[in-house]
């Protein structure tokens, strides 16, 4: 995305001319000189007078985050009725927002079953586009200052990162890969946590961190904290569209459900910019246990974190400590289910036992990946098939599901599970 630290237009974001233009919304290269631009007939071009936009509102700003965030989108029915009539959405989303008019729309709410009943509330492609202007607004100002400990939902980290910067941690605190010296972990989680978010905290939070960011002009900053107030605030319960049935949607705890927070709590899932959120009100939790408890081997990936220490009571004095923080500065809760035990045990996070030795995919997941290769196999033989038809939806369903499965065992060390996948089914020759 591009952006202007002061406020002004950067040379990759081109200045409004004094007359109209042409925007070419299929590959976004602004035409000043042929303003008909009659010599290319599939051009759809959008025409616009004389003004003096937002940087953040710009409409080359719009519009790349609209590129940005059809990525993988482009199919859905949100993005393609968005689509549909391309150059008018884009310039009403353009001068609501200019014009400080902009409300989010009505979202869309489903039940997802696996690996646990969660309710999701996806935004109109309208406002996904808005969610990716503050992110990469924001992202500027918070991503150096994250913890380096901090991996979810952050550019060049991820679950995989996670894992090994854990393991590489136990292999310092036990004195390498044999792990010869005793020493333990405490693992924490938030009870309930987008659901518990406090919103004026989220907000006092990024308005201390924007207002203090120096580069960026005065108008810019009011711009960006209106819009980021306007969405934090925005309640998607309060008028939504609801896909699930009764049945579904009531698999849903009542204390995991949006619908049922109360006032003034709690972050949609599904939105791009929770996620984001997500970090900047752990990233109080994060500098706390680094900078104030000095803790120095620690792991963090969304609400699940992990401290290492050579004594019990170190930790447990960590707990106490992490415990109040969290409930006096943040309004938070621990989960009562609290793990303190050696290290040599093995550490079960984010799908797989990480001990400073090796890394193991946890039972369940195996369980389902054969539970998976049953049905299949199943299938199979009651059609008297070897394997799915080429190009089948079966056939890319089932080798997309697999190579995701793969994809999280080669992490792991699972030297002979190619060999005994294979013994068992077959079938699976076809896919390695």
């Amino acid at each position: 995305m591009v952006l202007a630290m002061d406020g002004s237009h950067t040379t990759s974001m081109p200045a409004y001319p004094n007359n109209a233009y042409n925007l070419n919304t299929d590959n976004g290269n602004i035409n000043n000189d042929n303003k008909d631009n009659d010599n290319n007939n599939s051009a759809r071009c959008v025409r616009f007078e004389k003004e003096t936009p937002s940087a953040l509102f710009s409409f080359q700003n719009i519009y790349n985050n609209y590129i940005s965030c059809r990525k993988r989108k482009r199919n859905t029915v949100n993005a393609l009725k968005f689509e549909e009539n391309l150059e008018q959405n884009l310039q009403e989303l353009y001068y609501s927002l200019n014009n400080k008019t902009y409300e989010p729309r009505r979202s869309v709410c489903f039940t997802v079953l696996k690996p646990k009943p969660r309710e999701i509330f996806a935004a109109d492609f309208r406002d996904r586009i808005v969610h990716h202007i503050i992110v990469g607004a924001l992202e500027t100002i918070f991503e150096p200052s994250f913890s380096n400990d901090s991996f979810a939902c952050r550019k060049n980290k991820g679950t995989h990162k996670a894992v090994k910067h854990l393991q590489r941690n136990t292999r310092k605190i036990t004195g390498g890969n044999f792990g010869r010296k005793r020493a333990y972990f405490l693992q924490l989680d938030i009870s309930n946590f987008f659901m518990s978010i406090d919103k004026r905290i989220l907000f006092s939070i990024i308005e201390k961190k924007v207002n203090n960011f120096s580069p960026w002009g005065v108008d810019f900053k009011v711009d960006l904290l209106w819009i980021t107030k306007k969405l934090i605030f925005h309640d998607p319960a309060s008028n939504f569209i609801q896909k699930s049935t009764k049945e579904i949607s009531e698999l849903v705890p009542t204390h995991k459900s949006l619908i049922n927070v109360e006032k003034g709590k709690g972050l949609p899932i599904g939105n791009h910019t929770s996620q984001f959120f997500a970090n900047v009100y752990l990233h109080e939790l994060d500098f706390f246990v680094k900078n104030t408890l000095r803790v120095k081997h620690y792991v963090r990936y969304v609400d699940d974190f992990i401290l290492l220490s050579e004594s019990k009571e170190e930790l447990l004095n960590w707990f106490w400590e992490i415990k109040d923080f969290v409930e006096t500065h943040l309004a938070l809760n621990l989960k009562n289910k609290v793990n303190l035990l050696p290290i040599s045990n093995g550490i079960d996070f984010l799908g797989y036992i990480i001990k400073p030795w090796s890394v193991f995919v946890r039972k369940r997941v195996l369980h389902n990946f054969k539970k998976k290769l049953l049905t299949a196999n199943k299938e199979l033989l009651e059609n008297k098939l070897f394997f799915f038809e080429k190009n089948s939806m079966e056939e890319k369903s089932f080798r997309s599901s697999f190579s995701s499965y793969l994809g999280h065992f080669k992490h792991a060390n699972n030297f002979k599970l190619k060999q005994q996948v294979i013994k068992e089914f077959p079938f699976t020759k076809m896919c390695f």
